[in-house]
C-alpha cells in the first residue's frame, strides 16, 4: 500500500482540526451537530441576558438548547430567538417559551410551558414567548409589602408615640388623676347602692316572694282584665266615633258662622251689652227690695201715703 504524503497527510489533519474546532465551538455553545434536532423560534421585545448556548428545559429537564440569537432591526429592534429541541419531544402548538432565571447569580433559560392542544409544532414554527421577572423584580415584588407595612408600623408608632407625650404633660397628668378618682368614687357610690339595694332585697325577700305567688295565683284574672280591655278597644275603634266628631265640628262651624240662636247669641256683641246692663239692673232691684222692702209691699191701715223712692246709696 502506497504511503500518502506528507501533503495531504497535513492536510487531513487540518480539514480534521478545523471540523473539530467548530464542533467544539458549538458542544461549548450547546449546539451538536451531529445530533438530528428541530428548531423552533420565539421572538422577544427583551431577553434579559439570555445567551446562546443557554438551556432550553421542559418541567425542569434540559431539551435542548438556545442555537441562536438575532436582533430583527427591521421589526422595532424585537429579538428572535433560535432553540434546538431533540425531534421525539412533541410540543403542543399553545405552549408558551419563557425566559426564566437558572440560578441566584441571574443566569437565564428557557422553561417550555407546555400547553392542551393537540396539534404539535414542526420544525421551524414560532411558540408564543413570555419572560420571568428578574431577581431585583422578584426580590421588590416580596419587598414592596413588608415595606408598606413597615410604614404603617412606624406612623402608627409615631401616633401612640404623640399620645403618650400628650398624657405624660403635667395638666394632662392633673386632668387623668382627677378622672381616674371621680371614677373611684362612682365605683364606690355604686357598691353602696347595690349593697343598699341587697339588704332591702333580704329584708323584704318573704314580701317580694308573697307578690310573686299573688302574680301567679291571679293570672288567669289579669288575662281576663286585660282581654275585656282589649276588646273594649275594639268596641271603641269600631264605634262610630268618627261620625260624632264630624257632627261636632259642623255644630262649632254653625256656632262660629252664626247661624241658629246659639249662634247668634255667641256673635251678637250688643246682645250681649244689653244682657249683661239688664243683668246688673236686675241685680240692684233685688238688692234694693232686700234692703227697702217696704217700699214696694208698704201700705196704712189709715189711709198714708207711700214713701216716695229714693236711689240707695
Amino acid at each position: 500500500m502506497r504511503k500518502l504524503s506528507k501533503e495531504i497527510q497535513i492536510g487531513i489533519l487540518v480539514v480534521v482540526s478545523i471540523v473539530g474546532l467548530v464542533w467544539g465551538i458549538n458542544y461549548l455553545k450547546g449546539s451538536n451537530l451531529f445530533e438530528n434536532n428541530k428548531s423552533i423560534f420565539a421572538v422577544y421585545q427583551d431577553i434579559g441576558g439570555l445567551q446562546e448556548g443557554s438551556g432550553v428545559m421542559v418541567n425542569g429537564f434540559k431539551v435542548g438548547t438556545v442555537r441562536n440569537i438575532t436582533l430583527l432591526t427591521n421589526s422595532n429592534y424585537n429579538l428572535m430567538v433560535e432553540l434546538s429541541i431533540e425531534k421525539d419531544i412533541a410540543i403542543p402548538v399553545n405552549s408558551v417559551s419563557k425566559i426564566v432565571n437558572e440560578d441566584i447569580m441571574g443566569s437565564k433559560g428557557i422553561a417550555l410551558l407546555l400547553g392542551d392542544a393537540s396539534e404539535f409544532i414542526e420544525d421551524g414554527d414560532t411558540l408564543v414567548s413570555d419572560i420571568e421577572g428578574s431577581l431585583k423584580d422578584e426580590v421588590n415584588k416580596q419587598v414592596l409589602p413588608l415595606k408598606n407595612k413597615a410604614e404603617e408600623l412606624i406612623s402608627s408608632i409615631d401616633s401612640v408615640v404623640t399620645v403618650i407625650t400628650s398624657v405624660l404633660s403635667k395638666d394632662a397628668r392633673e386632668s387623668l388623676t382627677k378622672s381616674l378618682e371621680s371614677l373611684d368614687n362612682t365605683f364606690t357610690t355604686m357598691s353602696k347602692t347595690m349593697t343598699k339595694v341587697n339588704q332591702i332585697v333580704d329584708q323584704n325577700d318573704e314580701r317580694i316572694s308573697n307578690i310573686v305567688k299573688n302574680l301567679e295565683a291571679n293570672n288567669d284574672e289579669i288575662t281576663n282584665i286585660l282581654t275585656n280591655f282589649s276588646s273594649l278597644s275594639d268596641e271603641i275603634a269600631k264605634s262610630n266615633v268618627n261620625n260624632l266628631l264630624t257632627s261636632l265640628g259642623e255644630v262649632s262651624k254653625k256656632i262660629n258662622d252664626a247661624e241658629g240662636s246659639l249662634g247668634m247669641f255667641i256673635n251678637d256683641k250688643d246682645l250681649y251689652i244689653n244682657l249683661e246692663k239688664s243683668s246688673k239692673e236686675l241685680e240692684a232691684l233685688i238688692k234694693d227690695i232686700k234692703l227697702n222692702p217696704k217700699r214696694y209691699v208698704g201700705f196704712s191701715v189709715l189711709g198714708g201715703k207711700s214713701k216716695s223712692y229714693k236711689n240707695p246709696k
